[in-house]
Order: C-alpha cells, then sequence, then structure tokens
C-alpha cells in the first residue's frame, strides 16, 4: 500500500464557523482505568439525556447547527436523543463505540467498534453517517491504518487529527485536507488551533476554550476564517453540566484539565454563540477547493 496524497484545501472566500459535539456522558473519560472500563458505566449515574438536551436548545435558539458526533453506547440507550438532534437539523455523526482511543486498537479492532457504533447511531438516527470522530483525538497522522478503514466503510469526512503535541505532530496541517491512496479520498478537518507564548493549543476546545481571553480565542478564529479555514470548535455536553458529579477516581492532573473553566463556560459560551451563527462539518466539506 501506498503512502496517501495530502491535499490542502481552502473554503473560497471567508470560511463560516463550525460547531462539533461529542455526545458522550461525563464518565467517557480515556486514560483512567475506573471511568474507561465499560463495565462500569451502568453503575454510574447518567446525566446525557438532561446536558445534551440543554446544549441543543441553546442552540436552537440562535438557529445554529451542528455535527453531533454520538458513541454508538450512548446511541443504544437512548436512541430518542439521537432521532431528537436529527430532528432539530443537525448532522449525525460517529464517535466510536465505547469511546477507545484509535490507536490503542487494532485495523480489525477499529472496524468492528466502527461498524457497531455506526449501526447503532445510524439506527436511532434513521439516516446515513459520513462523518467520524475517533475518542481524545486518537487518529494521529494521515498515513493511520484507521483512515484506510473509515474510507473503505464509505466515511468522507474525518476530525480526529490535532496537531498540538502529545495529541499529534506539531507538523500536522491546521487546516482541511484530502487524504488520498489505492482508489479511495476523504477530508479531515482539524479543530481551531492557535499560538500562545510560542506554542500551539487547541483552542477550538477544552480548557483553551474555557480560560483563555475571549479577544485571544476570536483573534485565532478571525485568522483562520479569514484564511479559508474553517474555524471547527468543539463541546462536550458535560461541560455545561451545573450539577457535575466530582469525578474523585480521577487523578490531580485530569481533575484540572477536565474541570477547569467549567463553572464560567455557560456565560461564555452565551456570548460566543450571539457572536455568529454555527454550521456542520457537512455544510462546509461540500465547499472546500485545493488551495
Amino acid at each position: 500500500m501506498s503512502d496517501p496524497t495530502i491535499t490542502p484545501l481552502r473554503y473560497p472566500g471567508r470560511a463560516p464557523r463550525v460547531l462539533t459535539i461529542d455526545a458522550e456522558d461525563w464518565f467517557h473519560v480515556c486514560g483512567n482505568a475506573f471511568y474507561a472500563d465499560a463495565d462500569r458505566w451502568d453503575a454510574l449515574v447518567p446525566r446525557i439525556e438532561t446536558t445534551l438536551t440543554s446544549l441543543l436548545d441553546a442552540l436552537e435558539t440562535g438557529r445554529h447547527r451542528a455535527t453531533v458526533f454520538f458513541l454508538g453506547w450512548i446511541a443504544r440507550r437512548y436512541p430518542h436523543l439521537v432521532a431528537e438532534t436529527a430532528r432539530r437539523g443537525h448532522e449525525i455523526g460517529v464517535h466510536g463505540d465505547l469511546h477507545r482511543r484509535a490507536d490503542e486498537m487494532t485495523p480489525e479492532e477499529f472496524r468492528e467498534d466502527l461498524r457497531r457504533a455506526r449501526a447503532s447511531v445510524e439506527g436511532a438516527a434513521g439516516s446515513r453517517a459520513a462523518s467520524y470522530r475517533a475518542a481524545e483525538w486518537s487518529i494521529r497522522v494521515s498515513r493511520d491504518p484507521a483512515i484506510r478503514v473509515l474510507a473503505a466503510e464509505g466515511f468522507s469526512c474525518d476530525a480526529s487529527m490535532m496537531p498540538v503535541p502529545p495529541l499529534g505532530p506539531s507538523e500536522g496541517p491546521i487546516g482541511p485536507t484530502r487524504i488520498a491512496a489505492d482508489g479511495w479520498a476523504l477530508v479531515e478537518v482539524p479543530p481551531l488551533t492557535g499560538r500562545v507564548l510560542g506554542r500551539r493549543l487547541p483552542m477550538g476546545g477544552a480548557w483553551p476554550y474555557r480560560v483563555l481571553p475571549e479577544r485571544r480565542l476570536a483573534a485565532a478564529e478571525e485568522s483562520f476564517r479569514a484564511r479559508g479555514l474553517p474555524a471547527v470548535f468543539t463541546l462536550h455536553p458535560w461541560e455545561l453540566d451545573p450539577e457535575h458529579p466530582p469525578m474523585e477516581r480521577l487523578t490531580l492532573l485530569q481533575r484540572t484539565v477536565h474541570f477547569l473553566g467549567l463553572s464560567s463556560l455557560p456565560e461564555r459560551l452565551r456570548r460566543w454563540l450571539e457572536g455568529d451563527r454555527c454550521v456542520a462539518l457537512a455544510d462546509v466539506v461540500s465547499k472546500l477547493e485545493r488551495a
């Protein structure tokens, strides 16, 4: 098999703001022996029905559209959530089945996980999913075997690569690219990133989005969009939960990363949503052109 060809892509003119949502519950955490154990999840109190519905309500107020990546595990337990998200006009994507990192599975395991998740998500949505995101940005590079599996399974868009170490190589593309080889192709769309004190950070989500000055985030977004690079943002429903469980079994570092800035996020998000309308990945990918 040959290495894939990478073609940079741009949106014609000023690019839009893109919102993605990873539809997972508060206990879907990678890298923690307790919370990552799927056998424990049924014993934990779920919050996804409340948190995702509240987030969808906030988006409906401003006529925002998002790509919502559902875990297969969530879709099997709450198929009405997937159906309601689709009914409200959002794009339905796949986030894997049991929130396992893609780079911790063999290609065969990844294919099995993907197929099970897709069957659950599409069955609940009543429509086909074309976009995928791996747990914790765990498809790291374009030559990852998981990319070939996604293309072979008919996905046309992946949003799993983060050009920020240690989640991905610093030399990775910061904008969308077409990855193609051996008769297949798909579009990779990374999240918004920017530099702070010489270091690239994921400004489109997680703790940098929650705590960095809003003017700095706005400047990074404008820089991307002015260059024809979609500014992709990511939210998790649990980030907006005022009754988020304390998660005592996280390490100190994990707790810091997980909870930093959560208390101020709802108001920050309200202001951000008032600033411009969000669109889904599907609204952008088909319009991308060779840079």
